[in-house]
């Protein structure tokens, strides 16, 4: 079975953040971190929400879902360390240059200087 194969380690539908209106309601009253390639918007609660904003400036359809589907997968192994509240992470435009781990390595620095991620025992 497929849900059982990835464990709790999946990015399932109770991790997005969803409708347009959510996004919004983030934007609005969330405190924002910016850094060279990505910022994040984060707004405190009880859950854990995260949602990923591609701009059709950062290039076509395919170069945004690539970039798209490296930030979830960052996420997704992230997940587990990170502290409840909606997240959304917006793509820059020069993100379109830079390497998966690269991406992977700004998102963590970034959650870190936020103080977003809980610490590993």
């Amino acid at each position: 079975m497929r849900g059982d194969a990835r464990g709790s380690e999946s990015f399932g539908r109770q991790y997005r953040l969803g409708s347009n209106r959510n996004y919004r309601y983030v934007y609005r009253r969330g405190k924002a971190w910016p850094s060279r390639n990505l910022v994040l918007i984060h707004l405190k609660g009880r859950d854990l929400k995260i949602g990923f904003s591609v701009s059709g400036k950062v290039g076509n359809a395919v170069t945004r879902n690539r970039i798209r589907r490296c930030l979830r997968e960052d996420v997704r192994r992230l997940r587990t360390r990170m502290k409840c509240g909606r997240y959304v992470f917006i793509a820059r435009t020069s993100i379109v240059n830079e390497s998966h781990t690269a991406i992977t390595r700004e998102m963590q620095k970034l959650l870190e200087r936020a103080k977003l991620l809980r610490d590993t025992p």
